[in-house]
């Protein structure tokens, strides 16, 4: 019985890297155009705006350093690692600014744009999150895991270049 001991038995992850090496980065490029919101005043009229108001200065605050581990681990090498951060990222976006806006201005049900993408982001996004950070915990599954953390911020994405092509050829 001969090994090969050139050769490497895991299997190659090279594509899952870069996946989550680019939505890691886009990620990190958009917490760091955000950081500035965080010292942001309002001048909220209630207590619950004012409440809702710091949990995204939180948010604000801890994306940059989610990404940023997220887009290091990536780069590294570390799928598992990076997957977790992403799942970690999607969850606290949706814990410190989704939910509060539930809160606030409650849930719309009707078949229009901006109530499906509500609903997408409230109860579609954060199970995604839970089973890709899941599935990267047990270490199983890692392709799976990527892509599950990466739908989030892809939708995201695709949802603006949509928006900027319509902008583009319907103008304003």
């Amino acid at each position: 019985m001969s090994t090969f001991s050139g050769k490497d038995t895991a299997p190659s992850h090279r594509w899952l890297r870069l996946l989550l090496i680019l939505v890691a980065a886009l990620e990190f490029l958009d917490a760091l155009s955000s950081l500035q919101n965080i010292f942001t005043d309002y001048h909220h009229d209630t207590a619950l705006l004012r409440f809702a108001q710091a949990l995204t200065s939180i948010q604000l605050a801890l994306s940059p350093l989610l990404a940023g581990a997220a887009l290091i681990f990536a780069a590294l090498g570390n799928i598992r690692y990076a997957v977790l951060a992403l799942a970690v990222l999607t969850l606290v976006g949706w814990l410190f600014i989704s939910l509060p806006s539930i809160a606030i201005h409650g849930i719309k049900l009707s078949l229009e744009f901006g109530d499906l993408e509500g609903l997408f982001y409230y109860f579609v996004v954060p199970v995604v999150a839970a089973a890709a950070a899941l599935l990267a915990l047990k270490d199983k599954r890692l392709a799976l895991a990527t892509l599950l953390a990466c739908v989030p911020a892809l939708a995201k994405w695709i949802a603006l270049v949509a928006f900027i092509i319509a902008i583009m050829i319907y103008g304003f």
